[in-house]
């Protein structure tokens, strides 16, 4: 009896678990070890003293059935100067948050499998006082057209 309890539990779980992502007909892509340049404040000069480069470990996209896509980006801020010695940017001593809407945000996963530049819908990413970024934007379907 117990057994079978057991059984019928294991089975439950199972049924109730989410569909994985690429099962229900999305693409998942994954990119690994490359840089980009962030904001770490958002001062009313913007970007003097604003920008910072840093090395992603992943991105990894995920497109949906519709063709719609998110990604998610992992990295850490690099004391690697940016190319334009006024704009160069400190870690913040607090969290910062920037988030934003259409057109503001330009998808690294085709900026560097491509040399594309695709806009995304909306973005939001977190820089860390120790200098860990996480970054999530979003796509639409058809890509924007921003002008």
């Amino acid at each position: 009896m117990l057994r079978r309890t057991f059984l019928m539990f294991v089975l439950g779980l199972l049924i109730a678990a989410p569909t994985p992502v690429a099962a229900s007909g999305a693409r998942v892509d994954r990119l690994e070890g490359f840089g980009t340049v962030l904001a770490t404040a958002m001062p009313e000069n913007f970007p003097v003293a604003s920008l910072m480069r840093a090395d992603c470990s992943r991105l990894i996209r995920i497109e949906r059935p519709d063709g719609s896509a998110s990604e998610v980006m992992d990295c850490q801020l690099s004391d690697e100067p940016v190319m334009i010695p006024a704009f160069q940017g400190v870690r913040p001593s607090q969290a910062f948050v920037l988030t934003g809407g259409a057109c503001q945000w330009i998808s690294d996963y085709w900026g560097n499998t491509t040399g594309g530049t695709v806009l995304a819908s909306s973005f939001r990413y977190t820089v860390t006082p120790s200098g860990h970024v996480h970054a999530l934007s979003e796509y639409p379907a058809e890509p924007l057209s921003c002008e």
